[in-house]
């Protein structure tokens, strides 16, 4: 099979993923099969993946004839090349483009989930890359060549057993994050419910309603069944930013529909009120420092506006903590942080500066996603185990990345 090294970087130019048809037979007969939609979700994943990846499955016999710099010749681009082979163990000294160095793994920790690996691997690139490009203050956009891509090639040997350390670490985190802000979550919808049902009555039976209210109500409606429904279908902190923005949509057009229905002005669209966003939508900016931090203009909603003038404590949204306190959702942790970006959007790292979530969000993986994985010392580094110890301390070479990642 000394050509399936050419045949996988020839197929490489036009696609992300290439799965050799005899690996494909391996795979199956080794009973981990990796069927054609799990390939087309693979390769959508690869498509959408913030740093240039392949990934190439190939044949037990390949491993007779290594050649993985054959890949970014033929593709052309620097880039993330993986191949991934059964139960190999081989050494490469070859050079890629622009000096780029093969780093060969002898792993064996994929187990029977090929999906799940290769999904793990781009999350973890992507994180590598992240990392490589704010230390190096430049980058590039998607699938493009130049500085913050990483340039490494991987040769991954599949097989063995155990699941991937990484994958459970990072989904463990994840189930305990979203855990902590389901309650607070329930307690924005079901508020958000009430509201709905307080109008419900007036705007349906009372015909004198304007047709621009029933409209809105409608809308408003609408964003209520979506919002339950990304809820339910959230499995990390990051999957509730849509829910939330779904909610802060809606109280502004429960806004209009009341405006409209007692003759008044119709509210000026503007964000919840920081301290609460539950309170509604603000009514205007105040200068406000949390404790120790600098003074910065924030939304706020009347009363609390009238507080913090008058120099007292606003009303803030006390949530819970991991170590299972109260504190108001700025001091509370990562896992609130996609929860109040649905709320406020882009301008929220700058009116969280200085905060425990300002911090957070100020890693190269925020909201909620961990600074630890894009840098030494987080889940991929301590997860995808290779021949030599972990995927982040077992690339060895010349140099350091990332503060712990050696190659």
């Amino acid at each position: 099979m000394s050509n399936a090294w050419d045949d996988a970087a020839q197929a490489l130019r036009d696609s992300c993923l290439y799965v050799h048809p005899d690996a494909e037979a391996e795979l199956e007969d080794a009973g981990i099969p990796f069927t054609d939609a799990e390939q087309a979700d693979a390769l959508e994943q690869l498509r959408d993946a913030s740093t240039p990846i392949w990934v190439a499955v190939l044949p037990a016999a390949a491993g007779a004839n290594p050649s993985l710099a054959a890949f970014p010749r033929a593709v052309g681009s620097d880039g993330t090349y993986i191949a991934v082979l059964p139960n190999l163990s081989v050494n490469a000294d070859s050079t890629l483009l622009d000096g780029v160095q093969p780093t060969v793994v002898s792993a064996s920790r994929i187990s029977n989930d090929l999906p799940e690996f290769i999904e793990n691997a781009i999350s973890g690139v992507e994180g590598l890359a992240e990392t490589q490009t704010d230390g190096q203050g430049g980058g590039t956009g998607p699938r493009g060549g130049g500085g913050g891509i990483l340039p490494l090639a991987i040769l991954l040997a599949a097989g063995g057993g155990g699941f991937l350390l990484y994958r459970r670490n990072k989904l463990n985190r994840e189930r305990a994050e979203l855990e902590q802000v389901r309650g607070v979550l329930d307690e924005d919808i079901t508020a958000y419910g009430e509201r709905l049902s307080a109008l419900d009555l007036d705007v349906r039976e009372d015909s004198k309603v304007p047709i621009e209210a029933r409209r809105e109500y409608g809308r408003a409606l609408d964003l209520y069944e979506n919002a339950k429904l990304y809820a339910d279908r959230a499995e990390k902190p990051a999957d509730l930013k849509p829910v939330t923005h779904a909610l802060e949509e809606g109280r502004w057009l429960l806004g209009c529909v009341g405006a409209r229905m007692s003759g008044e002005p119709l509210p000026e669209r503007r964000m919840p009120c920081f301290f609460d966003p539950s309170h509604g939508p603000s009514v205007e900016d105040v200068q406000w420092a949390p404790q120790g931090g600098v003074p910065r203009g924030v939304p706020a909603c009347a009363a609390d506006a009238y507080r913090v003038k008058q120099g007292l404590d606003p009303e803030s949204r006390l949530v819970t903590t991991a170590d299972g306190e109260r504190r108001p959702y700025w001091d509370a942790g990562p896992a609130y942080g996609a929860w109040a970006a649905g709320y406020y959007g882009a301008v929220l790292p700058a009116m969280m500066v200085g905060t425990m979530l300002g911090t957070t969000m100020a890693a190269p993986l925020a909201y909620g996603a961990g600074a630890g994985d894009a840098a030494g010392g987080g889940d991929f580094g301590g997860g995808f185990e290779g021949g030599g110890g972990d995927f982040g301390g077992g690339f060895e070479g010349g140099g350091d990345f990332g503060g712990g990642f050696d190659f």
